[in-house]
């Protein structure tokens, strides 16, 4: 259809639903659609989960780490990272 003919029948329909909402007094509203409800509902709770245990780690202060502990646990990462790499090569040997 054109957009002439759609914009006609839009402001047809919009101007039955307007003189239906002034005579039973109950105003438009538009809903969401149940889609877009249910993910900004599970998106919420992701974020709010996030912030939740951002405030239990935060402590309410800055966190001081010393240098052992962050060498050991360096170590440790890349200790982990070569494994997994040894199990799944990412290059084929030729």
């Amino acid at each position: 259809m054109k957009a002439t003919v759609i914009k006609s029948i839009r402001q047809r329909r919009e101007r039955e639903m307007h003189q239906h909402a002034m005579t039973t007094g109950v105003p438009i509203s538009r809903t969401s659609s149940r889609a877009t409800s249910l993910h900004g509902s599970l998106y919420q709770h992701r974020t709010n989960i996030v912030s939740r245990s951002l405030q239990r780690i935060r402590l309410g202060g800055k966190v001081s780490v010393q240098p052992e502990e962050l060498h050991r646990f360096g170590s440790i990462q890349a200790q982990r990272t070569g494994a997994a790499l040894a199990r799944n090569p990412s290059r084929v040997v030729a």
